[in-house]
């Protein structure tokens, strides 16, 4: 007799997130059934085969006999995703941030955090999902509605992990800010989840911001770090190269360090400041500036 299991027991004992369940089930990678209800049921013993399955086989071989996009690595005593290329990442992510709802995604970024050590390097990863998310949007893959959905969802994930990290009191500030029209924030909001970790308190400005206020923001004895970030949205150079003199300029006056990031049309050189393209390398400079490991 079968022993049936729900989508969230099946992903306590795989160690993934209940959106990786579900999409192995309609994959047809591990057995379900749909309750008259229609929620699925999995397999308990198919799913524990499949478990030994990914373990003892190779990459290669996994890939081949399942015909999925991801493969499979652990030891006995846990069991997590690997995710070997770029392209094989985003995938991953965009399935699960499309698929999921908020607290699958809060379960997802928490694995991701747990298998990394760090947020930086998650963050990269779920920047790939986003990077992906757009694209498939850009061909008529899924919708705009479907993006924005995906979007408020992945917001609202990080937004309850935030509230949970603990703040060091009298930390140095980070202003997080958006400047002009730019309304795209997920990568901010990526950022902020990081910066507790490495101690720093977030000061979120956000969307819209003007320039003379993120101006503003730096007179503040507290404040370390400006942040702007701009989306592919933004290609317009000369106007992000005007931005960021100007407010390079108020930062330098300030002694408060400025860093650029996002897809946007920054300038790679800058008179002042610095321009990242990945949050594990911004990791690596606020590591060399504070003499220590994150």
């Amino acid at each position: 007799m079968n022993d049936f299991i729900t989508t969230a027991e099946a992903a306590k004992i795989a160690g993934v997130g209940v959106s990786s369940i579900k999409r192995w089930a309609d994959q047809s990678v591990i057995k379900a059934i749909r309750t008259p209800g229609g929620h699925r049921r999995i397999i308990k013993s198919d799913l524990l085969r499949f478990i030994e399955e990914s373990r003892t086989e190779t990459p290669d071989t996994v890939r081949s006999s399942r015909a999925r996009q991801n493969h499979f690595g652990g030891n006995n005593e846990t069991f997590q995703p690997t995710r070997s290329t770029s392209s094989n990442v985003a995938n991953v992510w965009a399935d699960d941030i499309l698929a999921g709802d908020v607290h699958e995604i809060q379960a997802s970024l928490l694995d991701a955090r747990a298998r990394h050590g760090s947020w930086f390097p998650t963050s990269d990863e779920v920047g790939l999902g986003l990077t992906e998310i757009g694209r498939r949007w850009t061909s008529g893959e899924i919708s705009v509605l479907d993006e924005h959905v995906a979007s408020e969802r992945l917001s609202r994930a990080l937004a309850i992990i935030t509230q949970t990290m603990p703040l060091q009191p009298n930390a140095p500030k980070c202003v997080l800010a958006c400047i002009g029209n730019e309304a795209h924030t997920l990568a901010l909001s990526l950022l902020q989840v990081c910066l507790p970790e490495v101690g720093y308190r977030p000061l979120w400005v956000g969307a819209n911001t003007p320039v003379e206020y993120a101006c503003m923001a730096t007179e503040k004895d507290d404040v370390r770090i400006l942040a702007l970030s701009a989306s592919q949205a933004s290609f317009d150079e000369n106007e992000l190269a005007s931005i960021a003199r100007h407010v390079g300029k108020c930062c330098l006056a300030s002694n408060t360090e400025l860093v650029l990031g996002g897809g946007g049309a920054w300038p790679n050189d800058l008179d002042y400041g610095f321009r990242f393209h990945s949050f594990s390398a911004f990791a690596a400079h606020l590591q060399s500036i504070r003499g220590g490991s994150l």
